[in-house]
């Protein structure tokens, strides 16, 4: 019986937890477009993603509130946050690989943009931009770009539930 009790929490502490799916989206080798993520979850205010991708490669994670443009932008391998051109933070600490699929969140509030790696939201944080034109209204969806070499790009999955609620199946 007490074996039972303690599977039965391990089991339940396991669903608890709110693990996040993640889904094979494309393997992009177009470069220089800008391409947008899938969002199953549009009333969120964050979003999760996977990259595959090798050091050497250039890419730009962008998302937009209403002018303004706020970037992750991996460079060799290495990361920095930019808004509209201009640096604002970055590190000399490799967060691409070849070989294995790299995950990373973005969060916004009223005033409040942060960017990190993991799929637990909040913990990981890279950088978080305290900005006025932060305004979930204003959000124009996230996009990736390419400047060169080819990666593989992953998404939130849309629960087998969720997507039975949303076309009435």
């Amino acid at each position: 019986m007490k074996i039972f009790l303690v599977l039965t929490l391990a089991l339940f502490a396991d669903f608890a937890m709110g693990d996040i799916d993640m889904c094979f989206m494309e393997k992009q080798t177009e470069t220089l477009v800008f391409h947008n993520f899938t969002n199953h979850y549009p009333g969120s205010n964050h979003f999760y993603f996977g990259i595959k991708a090798c050091e050497h490669n250039d890419l730009v994670i962008a998302t937009t509130f209403e002018t303004n443009m706020f970037m992750l932008y991996f460079k060799k391998g290495k990361i920095g946050a930019w808004k509209n051109n201009i640096r604002r933070w970055s590190t000399d600490q490799v967060m691409l690989n070849c070989n294995e699929m790299k995950y990373f969140w973005i969060e916004w509030s009223e005033g409040e943009l942060s960017f990190g790696k993991g799929l637990e939201l909040g913990n990981g944080t890279l950088y978080t931009f305290n900005d006025a034109d932060v305004r979930p209204e204003l959000n124009g969806g996230l996009k990736y770009f390419e400047f060169d070499g080819g990666a593989e790009f992953e998404n939130q999955c849309i629960s087998r539930y969720r997507w039975r609620m949303k076309n009435r199946i």
